[in-house]
């Protein structure tokens, strides 16, 4: 059943943004052809040579989390000499798993694969159920960062964004509150003025993505590699991508920063909602892994993420990858834990 939301409005005020950190990829040695370097190494040798690791994904099998976690593990395993295994632990969002994440050993043997717009925006929220601080996770570092994307029907008659900016209703659609996509039509709402509601009470984004398709709401705001299909097809239009260049595999598409926000801080807003889709999907482990340990996992992770085998594996999938660095991501995640009074009001408003 879907339900509508509460109308949106506006919000003025002040607003600060930081730069988006940049990735590089870290090289690690000679793991082409099959990942047989080890990571890790010193005098002490390899922390995880011959233990065994528990690689979590927050969600049901058979999903794109899963399916990056399934990919990684082997390259994973090899690179860290260790037994990686990867386990579902669906439940709440992601709230479930984290929260045993958190409160796990903080020995290494557990890592997860975390959706962390969700994650970071119920912690700023404050939501109920939360019991994890992700500023104190070992990060171990970012596998992708696919930029969001508003989708439209490709037959409608608001196909562009400058179309819903001009509506005198739009209707996005979100599979329920507190979710990346109702906090970036809230956001995207208020910072161009847009009068709209949301509707949610969808089984799973398909099911919402679907419902644009076939004409009976407006738009979808979404990862982009998770709607690219309906854009190859023509079932539907990218009506704007919220980042500063196109990211690969994506067709020709509007860039967010083509359309000028009509609030006052409409442009802190979008900048901020763009650093939140930054955090992208990582991989953490326990709050107060040792020094020695977490090098080792993010060594082995570095390892892994730059094996050509697996980079094909991501490519014929259509997988995008942003990889980003423990050290430097644990940095990102600070940050967006510390948004703008204004930001923070719009994403406790969305729970």
């Amino acid at each position: 059943m879907i339900r509508s939301g509460r109308k949106i409005g506006t919000m003025a005020g002040r607003a600060g943004i930081s730069a988006v950190l940049l990735a590089t990829v870290v090289a690690c040695g000679d793991s082409e052809g099959g990942g047989e370097t080890t990571a890790g190494n010193d005098e002490a040798g390899n922390p995880f040579e011959g233990e065994s690791i528990d690689f979590v994904v927050p969600y049901d099998p058979g999903g794109g989390y899963d399916t990056y976690a399934r990919l990684i593990a082997p390259y994973l395993g090899d690179c860290l000499g260790a037994r990686v295994t990867v386990l579902n632990e669906p439940g709440a969002g992601g709230i479930l798993a984290t929260n045993q994440t958190a409160s796990s050993p903080a020995d290494g043997t557990r890592i997860q694969i975390l959706d962390m717009i969700g994650v970071s925006a119920a912690q700023i929220a404050g939501s109920e159920g939360v019991n994890f601080d992700l500023g104190e996770f070992s990060w171990i570092g970012r596998i992708a960062a696919p930029p969001l994307v508003v989708l439209t029907d490709g037959d409608g008659d608001m196909t562009s964004f400058q179309g819903l900016a001009d509506a005198s209703e739009a209707q996005f659609v979100a599979t329920g509150l507190g979710g990346s996509e109702y906090i970036a039509a809230a956001v995207l709402s208020q910072a161009y003025e847009i009068p709209s509601t949301i509707a949610t009470g969808f089984p799973g984004s398909p099911d919402a993505t679907n419902t644009v398709i076939a004409g009976d709401a407006d738009a979808h705001v979404m990862p982009y590699d998770s709607v690219l299909r309906f854009f190859e097809s023509g079932d539907g239009a990218p009506a704007a991508v919220l980042s500063d260049e196109l990211p690969q595999y994506m067709p020709e598409a509007p860039l967010i920063g083509e359309f000028e926000p009509q609030s006052e801080n409409g442009q802190e807003l979008v900048d901020q909602l763009i650093t939140l889709a930054d955090t992208g999907r990582a991989v953490g482990a326990p709050p107060g892994v040792p020094e020695d340990r977490l090098a080792a996992l993010r060594d082995g992770f570095a390892c892994a993420m730059e094996n050509e085998e697996l980079v094909a594996e991501f490519d014929t999938q259509e997988r995008p990858v942003d990889f980003l660095g423990g050290e430097e991501y644990a940095q990102l995640v600070d940050e967006v834990l510390d948004p703008t009074a204004e930001f923070r009001t719009v994403v406790e408003e969305s729970f």
